[in-house]
């Protein structure tokens, strides 16, 4: 069971939201987790020196909000970033129904145990010094059996998702084409 089928299982409710528009506020009780079936959703959260921080972008097909599943308020805030298409449902409902069913709970484990390797990856890779070994390093994380890489993300998305300016990212893909290291395509990258 995947969390979007999870999620229909439970009968959630359908929300359409506008860039600017916010899901739900640091400390706000929880209420709900959501699902994002087209869009992106940032996560931020507002530090006790009073800066705001980007902790991740949601994108589409990815749940927001499920360590709120066992925490009384949420810990950032969450703001669409474009004109998203979102599922919610209520965090009672969700719970209530994991209890009755274990084979599901299970599911939803591994979902989860799956989202914090894929953040551990992404950290080890933001820790690499040089711009061109991180690029690899993410691609080679995300390439198939012929070393291709389909693109799920924006060039820009990927780039802050390794922590690199897009300016850098861009320049750095540039140069991994020019040494034959790299191909581009219209939605993917090619190992060579």
């Amino acid at each position: 069971m995947t969390f979007e089928e999870l999620l229909n299982t439970l009968n959630p409710q359908a929300l359409s939201v506008k860039k600017g528009d916010r899901l739900f506020q640091q400390g706000d009780a929880i209420k709900y987790l959501f699902f994002i079936t087209s869009g992106k959703v940032k996560l931020i959260r507002d530090t006790i020196d009073g800066k705001t921080v980007l902790l991740h972008t949601g994108q589409e097909n990815e749940s927001i909000a499920e360590a709120s599943l066992f925490s009384p308020q949420y810990h950032c805030s969450a703001i669409a970033d474009s004109t998203c298409e979102i599922m919610r449902v209520r965090k009672h409902d969700i719970l209530s129904f994991l209890e009755e069913n274990p084979d599901a709970m299970m599911n939803l484990l591994s979902i989860f145990a799956r989202q914090v390797r894929d953040l551990r990856t992404i950290n080890e890779i933001k820790n690499i010094r040089l711009a061109k070994e991180r690029i690899l390093s993410y691609i080679r994380c995300n390439i198939d059996q012929n070393k291709e890489m389909v693109l799920k993300l924006s060039l820009k998305d990927i780039a802050h998702k390794i922590g690199l300016s897009h300016e850098t990212f861009y320049r750095e893909l540039k140069k991994l084409e020019d040494e034959d290291i790299l191909e581009r395509k219209l939605n993917q990258l090619k190992l060579l």
